[in-house]
């Protein structure tokens, strides 16, 4: 999925995951329809202060989207890609004391049918968890079907980043969030509620 941001970007944080979602479903759900730019989490919705836009909102590519994986890229493509956004967030806060993620990309992609939805979920899934050093753990309920990840790097200052990621299929739509942070202040709690806002802000949540 889209690489922004990373290990070096914020207080020298984080490498960068690509990610998307798999699922089970039924094609005879209704389907999203509109365009994933609006489904995004907004500045105004995330948790903490002092965020500001580092890369606005924008279509992305199936390339972009794997971050250059071409064989990820032709794997969302036949899935049925029909559209996709990415949105990236950075906090300019003293890294060794943060609390919290201090960047955060959120994706969402829209498919042509649940079934294309779960195929794009279950490649992606399966090249998070073969990241080196990828530490897997249960998301709890979240749209049809989710999973996490998480990553901890030790910066050139000698603290320790983490970067996690969930991945979630609601229906044809397939979302993605990283947050990158201190490790021991950033947690995938912080990241799950990122994950609700942006549900809610789609038209298939509930």
């Amino acid at each position: 999925m889209r690489r922004t941001g990373g290990w070096g970007a914020c207080c020298c944080v984080v490498v960068a995951v690509a990610v998307l979602l798999s699922a089970c479903g039924s094609d005879s759900s209704s389907l999203a329809t509109g365009d994933p730019l609006h489904d995004l989490i907004t500045i105004d919705q995330l948790a903490a202060p002092d965020f500001t836009v580092s890369s606005p909102a924008t279509h992305v590519d199936a390339s972009t989207l794997a971050g250059g994986d071409a064989a990820l890229a032709s794997a969302i493509t036949a899935a049925g890609l029909q559209s996709a956004a990415s949105v990236e967030y950075q906090r300019g806060i003293d890294f060794s004391t943060s609390n919290g993620p201090i960047d955060v990309v959120a994706t969402v992609m829209r498919f042509a049918s649940i079934a294309g939805a779960t195929r794009a979920y279950v490649a992606n899934v399966k090249q998070l968890d073969k990241m080196s050093g990828a530490v897997p753990a249960s998301t709890g309920p979240l749209g049809d079907e989710g999973h996490s990840i998480s990553v901890v790097r030790t910066t050139p200052g000698g603290l320790q980043a983490v970067e996690i990621t969930v991945v979630w299929r609601l229906d044809n739509l397939v979302n993605v969030i990283i947050a990158r942070g201190r490790y021991g202040g950033t947690r995938l709690d912080d990241v799950l509620i990122l994950a609700g806002v942006q549900t809610q802000n789609e038209p298939l949540a509930g």
